[in-house]
């Protein structure tokens, strides 16, 4: 069932109902009810009360128990979120989450009421978490909803003897976009900011997300975040790579440090009937060269390669390769085993 803000509903599984007022992703809504109480809820849990629902004609019944609701205008229009400058969006070279501290007193940074702003400079639509920190290291939860891309949402307006709740603590986020190249993990940020600076008119600068002087806190940089992971993901796969490369020698042991490696394309894949000569060739080659670094890394003496006849095609290639490797020993392995088709390579420095 698909909602929209401003659609009036009933919970099935419980009293009362309210109007919707966010979206906040596509399981689940968040609904207004009496007292200004926002509550996340599935949307399975709802039901729509203009009566075109097959089920609503068992829910008709007035909604006595919540208050006259914000009009849908006036909830698209929510004075706590504006949008960022749009220059910002076109000129943008990083996807950052910032918080700001923006004085009400412009003039007199260091006293008077401040507002505390998510700043959204990304592409993407976020969900956010937000955990503050108390003196005894316990964690309480602020706040929680959603802000659009390339927007700023006021969180809380606070006195100055309320700093010290917010220098502490974590923001949870997890970020949405209808067509995007990859998908992003769930955020946990952690946030500190020194109390002195709150005091220091110096710590107030001028910033292109707000007419005005801030206290600017990076919370995420989702562009450094993404080159991390994606660093870490190729570093994984370069060392999982170099793992079976050692140990791909072992399949092929025959005695006592001693190889045997058939490099026919049918004793190496299962089925290549679909492959071309020249992706046969350069497998067999990688093949041979990765069971022969196998081999030096976990002290074989001696290691045999069958390559077979053929039209002395990948022997070429595999006495070529040998030519860059040092104190290796290349012989024909015995005519009387392999015929003229293999070769014998023996590593004498790792005696």
């Amino acid at each position: 069932m698909n909602f929209n803000v401003g659609d009036k509903v009933k919970f099935l599984n419980s009293k009362g109902g309210g109007m919707i007022s966010k979206i906040l992703d596509s399981r689940m809504v968040s609904v207004a009810v009496e007292g200004g109480f926002e509550i996340p809820t599935l949307i399975s849990e709802l039901i729509r009360m203009d009566g075109s629902e097959p089920a609503a004609r068992f829910f008709r019944q007035d909604l006595q128990d919540v208050q006259e609701l914000p009009d849908v205008d006036e909830i698209k229009d929510d004075h706590r979120l504006s949008d960022l400058p749009s220059v910002l969006s076109r000129n943008r070279k990083s996807e950052d989450i910032y918080l700001a501290f923006f004085p009400h007193e412009q003039k007199w940074l260091i006293s008077g009421l401040l507002d505390i702003i998510l700043i959204n400079n990304s592409s993407f639509d976020i969900l956010y978490n937000i955990f503050l920190q108390n003196p005894e290291g316990n964690y309480t939860g602020k706040d929680y909803g959603s802000c659009f891309p390339d927007s700023r949402l006021l969180l809380d307006t606070i006195t100055r003897e309320q700093i010290p709740e917010w220098i502490s603590g974590y923001i949870q986020f997890l970020f949405h976009s209808s067509s995007h190249h990859e998908v992003l993990p769930p955020f946990n940020s952690q946030f500190r900011i020194s109390g002195q600076k709150f005091y220091n008119e110096a710590s107030y600068k001028e910033s292109s997300f707000i007419d005005g002087k801030v206290i600017l806190v990076k919370v995420v940089s989702i562009t450094e975040s993404l080159k991390v992971i994606k660093s870490k993901a190729e570093m994984i796969t370069t060392k999982s790579a170099a793992s079976e490369n050692e140990e791909l020698i072992m399949k092929h042991m025959v005695g006592q440090r001693e190889a045997k490696v058939d490099l026919h394309i049918h004793d190496l894949i299962e089925e290549p009937g679909s492959m071309e000569n020249q992706e046969i060739l350069d497998f067999q080659k990688s093949y041979f060269e990765r069971s022969l670094e196998s081999a030096i890394a976990n002290h074989f003496l001696k290691v045999t390669f069958i390559h077979g006849v053929g039209n002395g095609v990948l022997r070429e290639n595999i006495l070529e390769i040998l030519r860059k490797y040092k104190g290796i020993e290349v012989l024909d392995a015995p005519m009387q085993k392999y015929g003229v088709g293999a070769i014998e390579i023996r590593i004498p420095h790792n005696f």
